[in-house]
């Protein structure tokens, strides 16, 4: 059996715990208890309103399971990513890369032009004229698009599915380079997770320009699980092929 993403709602789960045969117990409030053997899950989204055992956060971080804790509005508040292997070439590479005095010039660029291709290719797919204002300005331009199509503002609705995708790019991140301080805390102000996060989340406008039918306020994160779990293999996709981009970069000035 593949292993498959666990996503933990305020309101529907009071708390994860781990019993003796390494499975994770799921109480549910009004529903009866669930258990997951732990190795079917690739990965754990978790409101801050669940109550999470030591036991199950230490069982996540030996299995290398990654774990992102959310607001009930959808924020990150963070994530952990438990284990570390001992040998991984991205990591070398990242890791030689920050320690250039030149990343930031090589890096800044590159982030640049990929938002260009992405945002680009964005306006293209929801049928926007990409203009030299809205490729500068992908996001006001999709936004503006996507109000006229819906006749209603749709901000919330593509940061809603784009947080989705954000928390399956760190659990591919953290499982590439194997070091999480890489991604995040290696130089003052640089954050991998939200720049690589950032340019992913593009694609969320097209999800939300194609969509039949918006969400009601009460319903957005629900609406957004079903939405982002609808287009899953889309999304793999897309994490896969910005994973390779920057890999390539990466090995173009640092190998």
């Amino acid at each position: 059996m593949n292993s498959i993403p666990l996503y933990l709602n305020q309101g529907t789960t009071l708390s994860l715990d781990i019993d003796a045969t390494q499975r994770l117990r799921i109480e549910r409030a009004l529903l009866p208890e669930k258990r997951i053997p732990l190795h079917h899950v690739s990965r754990i989204v978790c409101s801050s309103k669940v109550n999470i055992s030591t036991g199950a956060l230490l069982a996540c971080m030996k299995r290398g399971i990654p774990l992102a804790i959310v607001e009930p509005s959808g924020k990150t508040i963070g994530w952990c990513f438990g284990v570390r292997r001992t040998e991984n070439s991205l990591r070398e590479l990242l890791r030689y890369a920050l320690d250039d005095p030149t990343w930031d010039t090589h890096y800044k660029l590159w982030l640049a032009n990929q938002r260009l291709a992405i945002g680009t290719q964005v306006l293209l797919l929801c049928q926007v004229p990409a203009t030299a204002a809205a490729r500068a300005n992908p996001r006001a331009a999709l936004c503006n698009a996507h109000r006229r199509k819906h006749q209603q503002p749709c901000g919330q609705a593509v940061e809603a599915i784009a947080q989705l995708a954000q928390h399956e790019l760190a659990a591919y991140l953290s499982r590439e380079s194997s070091d999480p301080t890489l991604l995040a805390w290696a130089k003052p102000g640089l954050n991998l997770i939200n720049d690589l996060g950032a340019l992913l989340g593009l694609h969320a406008h097209t999800d939300v320009h194609h969509t039949l039918a918006l969400h009601a306020d009460e319903t957005l994160q629900r609406w957004a699980l079903q939405r982002y779990e609808r287009h899953s293999a889309h999304w793999q996709q897309r994490i896969a092929h910005l994973g390779v981009a920057f890999e390539q970069f990466l090995r173009e000035h640092w190998q």
